[in-house]
């Protein structure tokens, strides 16, 4: 039941802003109960404070992402409500923490590339067939056997995996929802992984807002900083060699629609206009004979 109120807590938050959700596992045991956060969140905190320390396991840390269902929303949310994770819901209440919204979450690529700033070793992207074959392996305290057969690119592959010091699975909305259950379990459990994330890809929708929201706050005028105002020019001779060493801050800067010699260009165009109109009006007015003779005056004495 703390799932489905879990479920429910975020499904009020998506009427909002259709927020990200993420549950934590610790191996430490340093929470008796999970904390929950309602807060925005981004995720270079959450791997911060995920990854790292000590490298006595074997995996630092396992994140799971749950991929955008086929109407681009998100899908951890509607996996959890439907009842599919079973095994995750008798782990609920040993998580460490519960964010009901996380930011950053574009997709797996985009947290592997932001878990190598910020973590010192190795990371790899997965999928859940290839965390499964890792997590076999560590339990068989053994490595992958790597057949003959197989190109160099995937033994590179397997290499790297095997090596690894944080995956971040990739589950696809085509995934069995039981093997997803039984693998998120079988992460908690495991005393070779040292933490475990469970979140999932933001919605299309939230990824438009953000973006949006992202777009308005780069073309906002800052109100500390008038140098910097959007579509407008500054009147001002001094101005780079201002920008360039930062003098004169608190002096008072007025601001133009246009420059001097914009402003004297559009005056030229006018003058020129009106004076090429008025040519070709005079030269409209010129009018010759209407009538044409075929005999032309007699030249000479007249009678």
């Amino acid at each position: 039941m703390k799932l489905a109120i879990f479920v429910s807590a975020i499904a009020a938050s998506l009427g909002i802003s259709s927020a990200a959700p993420a549950i934590i596992w610790k191996s430490d045991g340093s929470s008796s109960s999970p904390s929950h956060q309602s807060e925005q969140v981004d995720v270079r905190s959450i791997i911060s404070s995920t990854v790292g320390g000590d490298h006595s396991s074997s995996l630092s840390a396992v994140v799971f992402l749950v991929g955008r269902k086929a109407d681009g929303s998100e899908g951890l949310t509607s996996l959890a409500s439907s009842g599919n994770l079973p095994g995750v819901q008798e782990k609920y209440n040993t998580a460490d923490s519960i964010h009901y919204h996380v930011n950053g979450l574009e997709s797996s690529r985009t947290v592997a590339r932001d878990a190598r700033q910020i973590f010192d070793g190795t990371v790899v992207e997965v999928s859940l067939g290839e965390f499964n074959r890792k997590l076999t392996s560590l339990a068989q305290n053994t490595n992958e056997i790597e057949e003959k057969a197989t190109s160099k690119s995937a033994q590179k592959r397997k290499r790297d995996i095997s090596d690894a010091d944080v995956l971040v699975v990739n589950i696809s909305p085509a995934e069995e929802n039981m093997a997803v259950d039984s693998s998120v379990v079988a992460a908690i459990d495991s005393p070779a992984v040292r933490n475990v994330v469970l979140s999932s890809i933001r919605s299309v929708e939230e990824v438009k807002r953000a973006r949006t929201l992202l777009t308005f706050q780069r073309n906002a005028p800052k109100s500390n900083s008038p140098r910097k105002v959007a579509g407008r020019r500054r009147l001002d001779d001094e101005a780079e060699g201002e920008e360039n060493n930062n003098q004169n801050d608190n002096e008072v800067i007025y601001y133009v629609n246009m420059t001097p010699n914009i402003f004297a260009g559009i005056l030229f165009f006018l003058l020129f206009v009106f004076v090429a109109n008025t040519g070709l009006r005079c030269m409209g007015q010129i009018q010759g004979q209407e009538v044409f003779v075929t005999k032309m005056p007699t030249i000479g004495r007249e009678a």
